[in-house]
């Protein structure tokens, strides 16, 4: 029998394993009413009550739902109640401008908006066919507890869960559509790695928007791990936190690193979580002797990823490992300030049929030409979400169409198969560790090649240097 893999195993292993234990401790300081302490049962009792509520509104499977929301209780358990029913949640950056948000909104199709109390004002022009504002309205419109929620008819793995906008630092921003296997997936991976268990406690102090939190969100939920939300990032907050409720891991940007190490300097007394706590990292390279201060004088275990939204989102995870205990100080740091371990080189069809191995397993994302994420031919090729200004019927030259396992000579990066689609392997620069510029998305047929900004050619075979 072969069950697919959804969100909905999360919350529900969460409600049913760890009922009475304190799963959610919303943010008190925020403008909308906060929520308090949830247990993971009342958690799951809200959670069916929004999906109740969507369906009152006639919001079918596969319909979107956009929200525009900081880190909150409300913000989290709609990854679930919009998730778990067959309908696809587009989590979008609160900081983004209005013109950008109302262009994700129409573009993704989203047909209920959500927006924060702290930005309702700022984007008052922008507008869905159902929109409200998280708090008291959000409530009255879509907590529904005296009615049950219609089950998902037929759930599929390989639907979508998440539409997730990049940033559009060099153009409009573009959809990465994440099924319910990727997320799946990548969050049971990041929790094995992480050595995350129901012991834990973890603290929100990364944007929930951001790649849905790297997964965490549902990788603590599936294990019953107390959710410490924090709206705002503050160093001397963080701190308060860790030692008020007992937080043992958080995910952060070396930005929100610099501002921890900068409170622990005026932290009176010892330093919270020492021995306990381990912060995992990534969006920047870390340099050594930032790490050194985090063991030194947080007395915290520092590990490192890389990965992209592309790749839902985790690629590598660099953790110390036993053999390096003996190590000097300097030489442990430096090799944890590298985003991951250099692993084999990635097969490429041709050569996984001449050597009898396996292709590279389906990881990546799927990103669909398709406005309503249909499955088919489309499905499966890596293409950006509903671009309108793509002419298909004008196609590519036959020197410029992409080919399997091979440089591209004025783009310069390296095509790989991930899952019946073409990825791209960036070979060095800026736009995230290891790529020069965005990375950008091409299509089996050649439809959908854009320049995004030239790139360094590498050998063929070789490992992208973020690695």
């Amino acid at each position: 029998m072969q069950v697919p893999l959804t969100t909905a195993d999360f919350v529900d292993r969460a409600e049913l394993v760890y009922r009475d234990r304190i799963g959610v401790v919303d943010e008190q300081a925020q403008p909308a009413e906060p929520l308090g302490e949830l247990t993971y049962g009342a958690f799951g009792t809200r959670v069916r009550s929004l999906a109740a509520g969507l369906d009152e509104l006639g919001a079918r499977s596969g319909d979107r739902v956009a929200v525009v929301s900081p880190n909150a209780a409300r913000l989290l358990e709609l990854f679930f109640a919009v998730t778990s029913y067959g309908r696809v949640l587009v989590p979008i950056n609160f900081r983004l401008q209005p013109a950008e948000v109302a262009y994700i909104v129409e573009h993704s199709g989203a047909t209920t908006l959500l927006v924060d109390p702290e930005q309702d004002e700022a984007l008052a022009t922008v507008t869905a066919k159902n929109r409200f504002v998280l708090g008291a309205e959000s409530d009255a419109a879509l907590l529904r507890p005296d009615r049950e929620a219609e089950p998902w008819a037929e759930p599929d793995e390989d639907a979508t869960a998440t539409i997730n906008y990049t940033s559009g630092t060099t153009a409009r921003p573009k959809g990465v559509q994440l099924t319910h296997r990727n997320i799946w997936i990548n969050s049971t991976t990041f929790g094995l790695h992480a050595g995350v268990t129901d012991r834990d406690v973890y603290l929100h102090t990364l944007p929930m928007f951001h790649a849905n939190g790297w997964g965490m969100p549902f990788t603590a939920t599936g294990l019953g791990v107390p959710q410490v939300v924090l709206r705002k990032v503050d160093g001397a907050e963080i701190l308060r936190r860790v030692d008020r409720y007992g937080v043992t891991f958080l995910c952060a940007a070396p930005a929100v690193v610099n501002a921890i190490l900068e409170a622990a300097g005026a932290w009176p007394g010892e330093i919270p979580g020492r021995g306990r706590v381990r912060i995992i990292c990534a969006g920047a390279p870390t340099p050594s002797r930032t790490i050194l201060r985090i063991e030194n004088d947080l007395g915290w275990e520092y590990m490192q990823i890389y990965g992209l939204t592309e790749t839902s989102p985790l690629l590598t995870v660099n953790r110390g490992r036993a053999e390096e205990d003996a190590l000097g100080q300097e030489d442990r740091t430096k090799r944890l300030s590298r985003a991951g371990r250099a692993g084999t080189r990635l097969p490429h069809r041709r050569r996984c049929r001449r050597r009898g191995a396996r292709p590279v397993q389906r990881r990546t994302r799927r990103v669909l030409g398709t406005a309503r994420g249909d499955r088919g031919g489309a499905g499966r090729r890596l293409v950006p979400y509903r671009r309108r200004r793509l002419d298909r019927r004008r196609g590519l030259p036959a020197h410029l169409r992409p080919q399997e396992g091979r440089h591209h000579h004025r783009w310069g990066k390296r095509l790989l198969h991930r899952g019946g689609g073409l990825a791209v392997q960036p070979s060095g620069g800026r736009g995230g560790r290891g790529c020069r510029g965005p990375v950008p998305t091409v299509g089996r047929d050649g439809q959908g090649l854009r320049r995004t900004g030239r790139r360094r050619a590498r050998r063929p075979g070789g490992v992208d240097r973020a690695l």
